[in-house]
C-alpha cells in the first residue's frame, strides 16, 4: 500500500503543501520518529487503515508516537487504571496479516478486532456491529449484532470470552448474544458464567429467546446506571447515555494508558466529544454520509458530524462504523475527512487495530 492510500483530511493536506511553516514541537517529534517511507516534502506518512472492504490486505503501518500523560493522570472522563507501561506504537492490519501470536503477545497491550460494522443488517460476507477488545489475554466483546458470532468463532472459542458489553438492545447490536451463550451452556463441560454488562432492561428480549432456565447458568448480568464507572477485567469502563431510540450507552475504555471510545448508536450530542476526549481511537456510528433524514436526526449520525466531533475531541484516530450496507465507504471517509485532519477508516470484518 503506497502513500497515496493514506486517508487524511483536506486541512492536513493544505498544511503539507505549505513549506514556509515552522514545525511545532509535536510535529518535530513526529518527524524524528523512525518510520518507513516519507511524503514528498520529507514528512513521514501518517498511519493507515486498510482500504475499506479489502480482506487479506497485507499492508501495515506504524503510528507515530503520541505524548502520553503521567501514570494515573486524568485524561477526560476516563482514567487508566494500570501501572504498566505500554509501547507508544500502534498499527492496523487485517486478521490475515497477524504476526505469530506467541511473538506479538509479548508486546500487545490493547487490540481491537472488528467482527462486523454494518448498520441494521449484515451485507454479504460481513456482520453487524461487534468488536473484540483484548488486553494482556483478557477478551472483552463490545456488542454482538447479527452474524458476529460466526466471525468470532473463526478466531477464538466461545469459552475464551471473558466478558460482554452491550451498548443497547437493538438486535443489530445484541442478537448474537444468544448463540454465544448457547455455545457455552449446551456443552458437556460448560465454563463459568459469562459476565454481561448492559443498561437495565436492554437484554431482556435477547435473554428471553429460549425457554426459561435454559441459559440462566451461562451468564451473570451486571446492569449499570447511565454515566457509570466500573471495571471490566483490566479495563476501566466509563459510560455515557447518548441519544437513540432506546437507551444507548457510549463506552470509554482505558487500560495501559490507552483509550478507546465507542458511541454505540447515537444522534449528535456534546457528550460524544467528552466521551472521546483525547482517545487514541474513536469508534463511531456513522450511518449516513452527510445528511441524516429528518425523522432520524436526533438518534443517528453522519460521517460529517462524526468527523467534526473527533476533531473537537482531539481523538487520535477515527474509525467509522454502522454504515448502511449500500453506503460507499470512500464517500463516508471523505465526508469525515472534511472535518477531521487525522486518520479515518471504515470498520470491516477482520480489521485489526493495535492501540499499543
Amino acid at each position: 500500500m503506497g502513500n497515496s492510500d493514506l486517508t487524511v483530511g483536506p486541512a492536513a493536506r493544505r498544511r503539507a503543501r505549505s513549506s514556509a511553516r515552522v514545525p511545532s514541537d509535536g510535529a518535530k517529534a513526529l518527524m524524528d520518529h523512525e518510520l518507513i517511507g516519507a511524503t514528498a516534502n520529507g514528512h513521514p506518512p501518517k498511519p493507515k487503515f486498510p482500504p475499506s472492504g479489502i480482506q487479506g490486505n497485507t499492508a501495515r503501518a506504524v503510528a507515530p508516537r503520541r505524548d502520553r500523560p503521567p501514570k494515573g493522570h486524568q485524561t477526560g472522563p476516563g482514567k487508566a487504571n494500570s501501572g504498566r507501561s505500554g509501547s507508544p506504537d500502534a498499527d492496523v492490519r487485517h486478521e490475515q496479516d497477524r504476526v505469530p501470536s506467541a511473538l506479538f503477545d509479548r508486546f500487545l497491550r490493547v487490540r481491537l478486532t472488528v467482527l462486523g460494522g454494518c448498520g441494521a443488517w449484515p451485507a454479504a460476507g460481513q456482520a453487524c456491529s461487534g468488536y473484540l477488545v483484548e488486553q494482556d489475554g483478557f477478551r472483552l466483546l463490545v456488542d454482538l449484532g447479527f452474524a458476529t458470532v460466526l466471525r468470532l468463532l473463526e478466531r477464538v472459542t466461545a469459552n475464551q470470552i471473558d466478558a460482554v458489553f452491550i451498548s443497547h438492545g437493538h438486535p443489530d447490536h445484541c442478537a448474537d448474544l444468544n448463540p454465544l451463550l448457547r455455545a457455552r451452556a449446551l456443552r458437556d463441560d460448560p465454563p463459568a458464567p459469562l459476565p454481561l454488562y448492559a443498561l437495565p432492561g436492554a437484554l431482556d428480549a435477547v435473554l428471553g429467546l429460549d425457554q426459561p432456565g435454559m441459559l440462566t447458568d451461562a451468564y451473570v448480568l451486571n446492569e449499570f446506571a447511565a454515566d457509570g464507572l466500573f471495571d471490566i477485567g483490566p479495563f476501566r469502563a466509563q459510560t455515557r447515555l447518548l441519544p437513540h431510540w432506546v437507551p444507548n450507552a457510549g463506552l470509554r475504555l482505558a487500560a495501559d494508558d490507552r483509550l478507546l471510545a465507542y458511541t454505540g448508536d447515537t444522534g449528535p450530542s456534546p457528550d460524544v466529544v467528552e466521551l472521546a476526549r483525547d482517545a487514541d481511537l474513536l469508534l463511531a456510528e456513522a450511518t449516513y454520509v452527510d445528511r441524516v433524514p429528518e425523522d432520524s436526526r436526533r438518534y443517528l449520525s453522519s460521517a460529517s458530524q462524526v468527523g467534526r466531533q473527533a476533531a473537537n475531541a482531539s481523538a487520535g484516530r477515527l474509525l467509522l462504523t454502522h454504515l448502511w450496507p449500500e453506503t460507499d465507504p470512500a464517500a463516508a471517509i471523505a465526508a469525515a475527512g472534511d472535518q477531521y485532519d487525522g486518520e479515518v477508516g471504515v470498520a470491516t470484518s477482520g480489521m485489526v487495530v493495535d492501540l499499543s
